[in-house]
């Protein structure tokens, strides 16, 4: 007979969402909840991406949670593992870990109405039954392989960026990489610089600006310890990734001026026309992630590296045939193609009011109220769900208000002598049809990318506003959009 476990919240990753979960359910006094991860360690897409050069790709003084910045970061732009041992230590100076299951995936989920509980699975059968359910997968869990025939039986080394292998030893190799988004930019020099040939395959050429990068010195730790100017700094920086924002409006000076840059980028870093010219994006700049890179471009002018535009038709057991008829032998198969970030929470079956599952809600596409709540779904909280994506300044910036409002919720039912919080229908439908409408409107709009549904549907990541437009939003609960039960 199975034994089910009570606790008051289940927490589903131990990523960046997570963690600012369970730091904050600690601050406001609730201490019985369990986090439950499926990989063996702490870091959530920092476990995960553990590729060449892998680092967070906005300044790190917003890339820390505003209750534990961090001082000893050793380079304004952070490092995968300098991230992951950043998150180690607050969950240690929180007393975080001892909360969390390590290599534990959740398959199914239920919501018991009667009497207001979740009921959840895990795939060693266990049962936990909790009040309250926080899933903090965000959007970059699920890796996608691409669709191209014959990927299967390729019979050298294939790897995904997002499950790379630490013992892989690519030197002297003949390795490609098939595609050239913001973590190709990152993993092509590194890469090139072991291997003895490298084919880069681009289905579409990106954006790319300069990357304002450098490493801190011992002043700067020094400095960073002083609260005052590490408050300052961040301040400063959530200013500048703010004034970014205007660059994605049609006619702005800061989109003139991140044009002017991106054309310089280019035309100083890569000195030969014609491969300027396959490197020009034919798409308005935003439309897709822009890259922020010093040697991606650089990296393509290497004498062993090649940039190869022509599609890719198969993939043989020991090379990859493109249109044109070549084919081109290769050791190792890098595929640094992303995520499915439509199919949010595939892996696992949630089950809401009437039996209805998230997956028949989502049939035309993820959508939450605020990216936090689900109508059908009680006590149900997403964090970084749909809708709540940024092109242009650090995802934690919206983690941190999403976690005070799904808290804010959870006390509002505890303190109220309810069961359970659900958003209103009505509420929940109007502003997403209200979100979609802007959207449309946007740059997002204009070409295909992964902030859409299938590539050019309706846009599922991505957030249009400022920052400060979201955060006000989640800044009280609304009775008249909420019905607690």
């Amino acid at each position: 007979m199975t034994t089910v476990v009570r606790h008051e919240v289940v927490i589903l990753g131990a990523g960046m969402s997570g963690l600012c979960m369970a730091v904050k359910l600690k601050r406001t006094g609730i201490d019985d909840f369990v986090i439950l991860e499926k990989q063996p360690g702490l870091g959530g897409t920092w476990w995960d991406n553990r590729y060449p050069g892998a680092h967070v790709d906005v300044p790190a003084p917003v890339y820390s949670f505003s209750f534990a910045p961090n001082p000893d970061w050793q380079r304004r732009f952070a490092s995968a593992p300098e991230i992951q041992a950043y998150m180690q230590r607050v969950a240690e100076r929180f007393d975080v870990l001892r909360h969390v299951r390590f290599s534990t995936r959740i398959t199914d989920a239920r919501f018991d109405d009667d009497h207001g509980r979740w009921t959840i699975r895990t795939d060693a059968n266990d049962a936990l039954d909790a009040r309250f359910f926080v899933c903090s997968t965000g959007p970059l869990n699920q890796p996608r392989w691409p669709d191209i025939a014959g990927i299967d039986q390729f019979a050298g080394r294939r790897l995904h960026s997002a499950r790379w292998d630490p013992q892989a030893d690519l030197s002297g190799q003949r390795v490609a990489v098939i595609g050239t988004g913001s973590t190709a930019s990152q993993l092509v020099a590194p890469i090139a610089r072991r291997a003895q040939r490298l084919h880069v395959f681009q289905r579409t050429a990106n954006w790319v600006l300069p990357r304002m990068d450098r490493r801190y010195h011992r002043l700067d730790r020094w400095l960073a310890h002083l609260p005052p100017y590490a408050k300052a700094v961040r301040a400063a920086w959530v200013l500048v990734l703010e004034a970014g924002r205007r660059g994605f409006d049609e006619g702005t000076l800061a989109r003139r001026a991140m044009l002017a840059a991106a054309a310089r980028h280019l035309q100083r870093q890569v000195p030969d026309e014609a491969l300027r010219k396959r490197l020009t994006p034919d798409y308005p700049l935003g439309c897709k992630r822009i890259i922020y890179s010093n040697d991606f471009y650089p990296a393509l002018t290497w004498p062993q590296v090649e940039l190869v535009t022509d599609a890719i038709t198969r993939i043989t057991p020991g090379a990859i045939v493109t249109a044109d008829g070549r084919e081109r032998e290769i050791d190792t198969l890098v595929c640094a193609t992303g995520f499915d970030t439509v199919h949010l929470l595939s892996s696992l079956q949630v089950t809401g009011r009437g039996g209805r599952t998230l997956r028949e809600a989502w049939a035309d596409g993820p959508e939450a109220y605020r990216g936090v709540t689900v109508a059908g779904f009680p006590n149900l909280f997403l964090m970084l769900g749909p809708n709540t994506a940024t092109g242009h300044t650090s995802t934690l910036l919206f983690i941190e208000p999403s976690a005070d409002h799904a808290i804010a919720c959870m006390r509002a039912v505890r303190d109220g002598g309810h069961r359970c919080v659900t958003v209103r229908d009505p509420v929940f439908r109007a502003y997403n049809q209200a979100l979609q409408r802007r959207l449309a409107g946007s740059v997002w709009a204009q070409c295909r990318s992964w902030y859409r549904m299938d590539g050019d549907g309706r846009i599922v990541a991505l957030f249009p506003g400022f920052t400060r437009e979201y955060v006000r939003g989640l800044e009280r609960i609304a009775p008249a959009d909420y019905e607690f039960t």
